[in-house]
């Protein structure tokens, strides 16, 4: 059976701003593993980091438009 030595998760979310315009956020992550870690837990919490660096970058996008 393969070993799996790395888990990559990456997300991006497309605001549409109108006028033909949109902005996208994207934010990946890749973790090495080691002997004693379980990669399904690795990657639920890289997807949390990474979904919380989309929400940030949306959230960083809203203040530069006030």
């Amino acid at each position: 059976m393969a070993t799996v030595k790395q888990v990559s998760v990456g997300a991006s979310y497309t605001k549409n701003l109108g006028n033909f315009q949109s902005l996208k956020v994207e934010a990946s992550i890749v973790v090495d593993l080691h002997d004693d870690d379980d990669p399904e837990a690795v990657y639920v919490d890289a997807w949390e980091r990474v979904q919380k660096q989309v929400r940030i970058g949306l959230g960083r996008s809203n203040q530069n438009e006030q």
